[in-house]
């Protein structure tokens, strides 16, 4: 079956191509057709030609949603119709395309009937985050840090202040509309600039008083990390959520004598991430712990290849007050 697909051509250049799925279906596979596809951290690094799968051109995507086509022999779950989001992806990055096949367990049903926004309900990245704080276990009235407040660490905020039993919730996030957003969802306006006066006085004092229980890292780059590893108390928990596409240093006698526990919190930390995962985001969705519709901020049409290069373009240099942009089919 031949699909039409979106490939990265050469450093920050996108090219439509066609891209062959398999006519028969493995007996636990569900073809979709595509009707949005979120852009990742992940897909705008990819763009970059940073740690590409292989030689260009290559596909990417991995946040699809879509209608079920055909399920395979074995699949009871899902029926051709059905609306569906991608708790986890397949193969990983090959959803920016017309139709995809991905597993029935990496995969929850959506609401039946029309769906307005499609947009709206991209909810892998939410499955990112619900697994993350469940590998953490933030005890009753831990003090959590989170170091940069984006798409993912917003969301991070959802779940922290709706549905867990941190105590104090510590934010640092350099961007001022982004302090703004993690305070509308914090409820609290400890939210600080760490480049900021007030920033480093705030963070020397967690620093004086030992640490705090719990720090969370998303910024996926050297000087978050750094900054993360220094707000950890001694036994503390220190969670990598960011992905670090580079080597990054600690300081061994810390970790070992202090007793850190460190977390990488990508989705592989659980063995049932697809059986357990998506379920339970969507039930939080619902409830409204979650709201990832809220953080969409570009749109564009799968076959406006200059409007899909211009929101991949903003996904790199976050121009344009951009959070999230997702792929319409």
């Amino acid at each position: 079956m031949k699909v039409k697909a979106l490939y990265v051509k050469d450093y920050m250049e996108l090219e439509h191509g066609v891209m062959e799925l398999n006519d028969e279906l493995k007996a636990d596979e569900v073809l979709v057709k595509t009707k949005a596809c979120g852009i990742c951290t992940w897909d705008s690094t990819l763009y970059q030609g940073v740690n590409i799968p292989g030689p260009y051109p290559f596909t990417l995507g991995h946040e699809g949603v879509g209608v079920v086509e055909k399920v395979g022999s074995l699949v009871t779950d899902f029926k051709p119709g059905d609306n569906v989001f991608t708790g986890r992806g397949g193969s990983g990055t090959d959803q920016f395309a017309e139709y995809y096949i991905n597993k029935d367990k990496g995969l929850w049903k959506l609401p039946d009937g029309d769906i307005d926004n499609w947009a709206s309900v991209v909810y892998e990245p939410t499955c990112c985050v619900v697994n993350a704080l469940n590998a953490i276990d933030i005890q009753m009235g831990d003090h959590v840090v989170l170091v940069a407040a984006g798409y993912m660490g917003l969301q991070t905020i959802m779940g922290l202040a709706n549905a867990s039993q941190a105590g104090e919730i510590t934010v640092f996030e350099p961007n001022s509309d982004r302090i703004e957003l993690a305070k509308k969802y914090l409820g609290s306006d400890t939210v600080y600039n760490p480049l900021s006066d007030e920033g480093k006085a705030v963070i020397k004092a967690i620093q004086d008083k030992g640490g705090a229980d719990v720090v969370i890292e998303f910024g996926g780059n050297a000087a978050t990390f750094a900054l993360s590893d220094s707000l950890t108390k001694a036994a503390g928990k220190l969670a990598i959520a960011g992905f670090h596409r580079d080597n990054v240093e600690f300081y061994g006698p810390k970790w070992h004598l202090g007793g850190l526990t460190v977390y990488n919190v990508a989705p592989d930390i659980n063995k049932y991430f697809m059986l357990e995962i998506p379920s339970r985001t969507f039930t939080m969705i619902q409830k409204g712990v979650y709201k990832p519709a809220e953080l969409v901020t570009h749109v564009a049409d799968f076959e406006d290849l200059a409007k899909v290069k211009e929101i991949f373009d903003r996904s790199v240099d976050k121009k344009d007050d951009y959070m999230k942009g997702v792929v319409l089919f």
